[in-house]
């Protein structure tokens, strides 16, 4: 077949002529049939699992929370940025433990390494954790337990990491797994003395304002660990 004529390569020098142009063409195309997506810039997910933390791993000599340790079903939302194996992204998840509710707000980085249609994860991650009411899980207290208006608050930071994976049902949707597992310091402010101090006698004030978790701050440092299933969403081009 001559040159130029239907279904022919154009001539070197003829318009449309591309060196290699052929080549590069059929090999992109027979990548995107291989791994059945497209190049990915923009992900979404959102997962559920299962969390457990615990709050005296390492360090609570004045943490005075007596059920500082608990698990229970854990929920995430997370988006991000890829560029080809890089992943950088944001997540909150929600700790809905048995005795307190855990909040976490976190920076991720990582790598995805695409093998066909799945895609292999290890990754990076740190933030801000905060507890906002532990008054109905029990406060180690010579007293007596703060009520439920009392708000033991505690802030903190974790950091840790993540393993995981994602199948590619489509270019658009994938379902995956993964687990985590956290390093926790937190701490703990004095709590506000309960509704109705000033009515006690001198010897209840006296014992309340003695007690260390209404009289000073406290720290811990632990673990988390989590895991569960997540579906995601890919855009790109």
């Amino acid at each position: 077949m001559s040159p130029g004529a239907p279904g022919s390569p154009a001539a070197p020098g003829s318009p449309g002529y591309e060196p290699g142009g052929d080549t590069t063409r059929k090999l992109d195309e027979a990548e995107q049939k291989d791994s059945g997506r497209n190049f990915e810039l923009f992900w979404i997910d959102g997962s559920i699992g299962g969390s457990y933390i615990n709050m005296r791993q390492f360090s609570s000599e004045t943490f005075q929370i007596e059920k500082a340790s608990a698990g229970g079903p854990a929920f995430s939302l997370g988006a991000g940025l890829r560029f080809v194996i890089l992943v950088l992204g944001a997540r909150l998840r929600h700790n809905a433990l048995s005795t307190f509710n855990m909040w976490q707000i976190n920076g991720e980085a990582g790598l995805k390494i695409p093998v066909s249609s799945f895609d292999i994860l290890f990754g990076l991650h740190g933030g801000y954790s905060f507890v906002g009411r532990l008054g109905d899980a029990g406060v180690a207290t010579n007293t007596t337990t703060p009520a439920s208006s009392d708000a033991v608050s505690i802030r903190g930071f974790n950091a840790g990491i993540d393993v995981g994976f994602d199948y590619y049902v489509s270019p658009l949707f994938s379902v995956g797994a993964g687990i985590l597992g956290d390093f926790l310091f937190l701490n703990r402010p004095p709590v506000d003395k309960p509704a109705g101090f000033e009515s006690l006698t001198p010897d209840q004030k006296a014992a309340i304002e003695n007690d260390p978790i209404y009289k000073q701050s406290g720290t811990s440092a632990g673990l988390q660990l989590a895991g569960g299933l997540r579906l995601g969403l890919h855009f790109g081009l």
